[in-house]
């Protein structure tokens, strides 16, 4: 049974950057990110690893600790998607960094430049 256009059942296929065409590159995977709520945090980060957010996280209530937690596996999958978006060549220079907006922030600098 075939899907109707426009149904939403497609997956947005990231596109795999090698190290060429990158405002090309940023430009679909910004779009990507956006349809999945990621872009957000890829911009400005989540700032979880802060040791005083830390102490800050155990401090306050259940629900507060649910919405890190929630911050922090949206940051997990939006990495998720930087990483399988780059070839094999280029998945070292981002293999180290622990959040969306670490990874990012390196491919920008890098092939972007600091315009």
């Amino acid at each position: 049974m075939a899907s109707e256009p426009g149904s939403g059942t497609s997956e947005l296929r990231t596109p795999v950057f090698s190290g060429e065409n990158y405002e090309f590159w940023s430009i679909r995977m910004k779009i990507i990110l956006k349809s999945h709520g990621l872009w957000d945090l890829v911009e400005h980060g989540c700032n979880a690893s802060d040791p005083k957010k830390e102490k800050e996280i155990e401090e306050t209530k259940v629900a507060e600790k649910s919405a890190m937690a929630e911050l922090l596996m949206k940051d997990a999958r939006a990495l998720g998607l930087i990483q399988s978006a780059v070839s094999d060549q280029l998945f070292p220079r981002i293999v180290k960094e622990e959040t969306s907006k670490g990874a990012w922030d390196i491919l920008k600098l890098e092939f972007r430049g600091d315009k």
